[in-house]
């Protein structure tokens, strides 16, 4: 009985480094990423390996040791690549990418960041508290699932985030992961997680509060950790593939997955099911590429969105309405709220942050007032501006 074995490929690479001695060796250019410790020769067993997102930048070499194994290789979907070795600053990264416009938006937007909140920048690389690293990912995990609820998509990543809690933490001690963190004060605001490969960096996962979404984070999360890609001796960052509406703006060149089908050839059987694999991939891909071309894709991503609702109870959504005044009315009485800590007030954070970004007050000189005559009515002090805040059940 012939088996097929799956594998994702950056898995076996990143975290487990361990491909069966299927491999002898990969490259990156002239460089070994991975060499088969084993020596003895290994045997097959009836199985069919199905190596998947195998990034054609890299150089496999099928291990000598394991007798008649053979590789059908089947172009699948395109990867993103920032080529980080070309730059010698991130400015002239910049240039190469974007126009004059979109880079004065981008220093725009971490102006007006750091102009508003107290912001600091970290990347946990090599050492991280067990204690922090238990609190970023439980931030993170959150972040995902706020996020991809405004987004009514299903997110394929948290599927798989007790598999990289697991790991990760050890990797950074190693080197080999890293945590960029954008605090505000000591909240976290944004976080990603990337693995490494000798001087190969990947983009495994991130994401930000979508309380401070006017403020463009994931643009600044991209942009610096490019930023320290450059300074951390990392020669190429991967941006793996999906979303290519955002990383085309990013990379600076694409490049193609395969699946590799590894089988027996002295096996009729396996070989047969080797190349029916084969047809079955092609075709399956084939039909992907035209349905994307042809705007499927989209309105079938729409149509989930829309079917999204029904199992998920959507959060009761409050409307605010707000308006700039001169002056309130001092004779109504009124009490302060502490809207940073108090989850009962936490809705009115996102039109805040909303309403700081185009007044460029800072967040430490807001205070926030509810109307003790009308519990729908907030009254907004900045150190410039006065907002009222009515609230819609």
């Amino acid at each position: 009985m012939v088996k097929t074995n799956r594998i994702v490929f950056l898995k076996a690479l990143l975290i487990e480094s361990n491909f069966h001695s299927l491999y002898e060796k990969i490259t990156f250019k002239d460089e070994a990423i991975y060499t088969e410790e084993k020596s003895s020769k290994s045997k097959l067993d009836s199985t069919i390996y199905n190596i998947q997102d195998v990034p054609n930048y890299l150089n496999t070499y099928i291990h000598k040791g394991t007798p008649n194994l053979k590789k059908i290789a089947v172009q699948t979907l395109k990867g993103y690549l920032v080529e980080v070795k070309k730059f010698n600053t991130l400015e002239a990264y910049l240039k190469n990418n974007f126009g004059s416009k979109s880079r004065s938006n981008l220093r725009r937007y971490k102006n007006r960041l750091e102009t508003c909140f107290t912001i600091h920048y970290t990347c946990y690389y090599g050492a991280i508290p067990k204690e922090e690293y238990n609190s970023l990912l439980i931030t993170l995990k959150e972040f995902l699932i706020r996020r991809f609820e405004e987004k009514k998509e299903s997110n394929y990543e948290l599927q798989h985030f007790d598999e990289y809690y697991a790991v990760i933490y050890d990797l950074i001690l190693k080197k080999e992961a890293s945590i960029y963190v954008i605090y505000h004060n000591k909240k976290p605001i944004s976080i990603r997680i990337n693995m490494f490969k000798n001087h190969l960096g990947y983009y495994i996962m991130s994401c930000y509060d979508i309380d401070y979404s006017k403020f463009h984070l994931g643009s600044l999360d991209m942009l610096k950790n490019i930023e320290w890609c450059l300074f951390n001796n990392i020669e190429t960052y991967d941006l793996l593939k999906g979303y290519e509406y955002y990383k085309k703006d990013w990379m600076t060149t694409s490049f193609n997955f395969y699946n590799h089908i590894l089988y027996d050839s002295s096996s009729m059987l396996s070989t047969i099911l080797a190349y029916s694999k084969k047809i079955k991939t092609k075709i399956t891909y084939k039909i992907y590429h035209i349905l994307k071309t042809s705007h499927f894709i989209s309105h079938y991503k729409k149509a989930k969105q829309f079917l999204y609702e029904f199992p998920h109870k959507p959060n009761a959504q409050k409307k605010i309405t707000y308006h700039k005044v001169d002056n309130f009315n001092e004779v109504i009485e009124k009490k302060q709220i502490d809207f940073e800590n108090d989850s009962s007030y936490f809705f009115i954070k996102k039109q805040l942050f909303n309403l700081l970004f185009t007044s460029q007050e800072q967040y430490k000189d807001i205070t926030i007032y509810k109307n003790l005559e009308d519990k729908n009515h907030f009254l907004v002090y900045g150190k410039r501006n006065k907002w009222s805040f009515r609230i819609f059940e």
